[in-house]
């Protein structure tokens, strides 16, 4: 027999989908992660070669300034003692400071021969900034050891551990 009843009833109520899941994010959100992270690489990227570059200028700024000072009083000495400490302050500066603070003398030298890719610390001018500094006279060639100092300055690349300073 037929039923009575109408065909409404007979009906199923909506099933709604499952709630959305937290995890695994959708593509968009990988693709957004990513880029994210490669910006934030190059971001850390710029800035230590910034710092680096500003390091070089710096220590360019300062002999210049050196050169400057030497030109009007010619007094060797100072000279000596002011490219021995800019050059161990930048060398501290682009270096890891346990690798560089406690060299003195003829290691000193072989570090800046080994470093700036030269024999003129060891075997030339050069050997004037491991002894220069504390003798009462220091007779310079005061072109060729700027010279080999800014050519230091410009030649010098650091390690790429992240002990560097």
């Amino acid at each position: 027999m037929p039923k009575s009843s109408s065909p409404l009833q007979e009906l199923r109520d909506v099933h709604l989908p499952d709630p959305v899941s937290l995890w695994p994010p959708a593509p968009g959100w990988w693709i957004t992660f990513g880029l994210v992270m490669m910006g934030v690489m190059v971001f850390l990227w710029i800035l230590r070669n910034r710092r680096r570059k500003q390091s070089c200028r710096l220590a360019m700024n300062e002999l210049t300034a050196i050169k400057q000072h030497y030109d009007t009083h010619r007094d060797d000495q100072w000279l000596v003692q002011r490219l021995s400490a800019m050059i161990r302050r930048y060398a501290i500066a682009t270096f890891p400071r346990s690798e560089v603070a406690g060299l003195v003398g003829i290691s000193w030298l072989k570090f800046l021969d080994r470093s700036g890719r030269t024999n003129q610390f060891t075997e030339g001018v050069g050997h004037l900034l491991s002894s220069g500094p504390y003798q009462q006279q220091a007779t310079v060639s005061a072109a060729e050891l700027v010279t080999l100092v800014e050519h230091w300055i410009r030649q010098v690349s650091p390690p790429t551990g992240k002990d560097t300073a």
